[in-house]
């Protein structure tokens, strides 16, 4: 699974944002694999970064994220081509 290769610190910043959950993305529907995950929110957190440490500050403007995670890592070049098909 891709989403296992995710760095550890990016995940956690996604998740404390709340554009990412863990545990909720399916392998497979209808028999069928899944090729990307695609995940939206609403957050009001932020985050501020100081001495290489980052932090979530709560209670910023209204933004609406998407994330899209592909299930299979094929580089930058097959990503690029992948998302404007």
């Amino acid at each position: 699974r891709w989403s296992c290769q995710i760095n550890p610190r990016t995940r956690a910043l996604l998740a404390g944002m709340g554009v990412y959950q863990e545990g909720i993305a399916k392998q497979q529907v209808n028999n069928k694999d899944v090729t990307a995950h695609i995940y939206e929110y609403t957050s009001q957190v932020g985050m501020t970064i100081k001495n290489d440490v980052v932090s979530l500050v709560p209670k910023q403007q209204p933004v609406q994220m998407l994330f899209c995670l592909k299930e299979k890592n094929q580089k930058k070049i097959n990503s690029h081509r992948w998302f404007f098909q």
